[in-house]
């Protein structure tokens, strides 16, 4: 059973735990960047978490590195050198449901 919970964490904006099973990892807002642990095996998951965090807490811009495994251009991220940034306006949660 997966689960994803707001903690703090000293040197974050905002943190949260993920469990999957008894593996624990976690990710959060710090310094800007939008990081979590290596080990996490729900990255899409924890990233879709952050980003909805940064969206209802207004926070003004983000940036992160491509640590995902996931294409960071359907969340709003542009690359900028090294890293990808975004701006509150442009962060989204994409879906992939196919209608019809």
């Amino acid at each position: 059973m997966l689960s994803v919970l707001l903690g703090q964490k000293e040197g974050y904006t905002f943190y949260y735990s993920l469990r999957d099973g008894t593996d624990v990892s976690g990710g959060g807002l710090k310094e800007g960047e939008l990081v979590c642990d290596e080990n996490c095996t729900q990255k899409e998951l924890m990233l879709r978490t952050l980003i909805n965090k940064c969206m209802n807490d207004g926070i003004a811009r983000v940036f992160t590195r491509d640590v995902w495994g996931q294409d960071l251009a359907r969340f709003g991220f542009e690359r900028e050198g090294d890293i990808f940034v975004s701006d509150a306006e442009k962060l989204r949660l994409p879906h992939d449901c196919k209608h019809g």
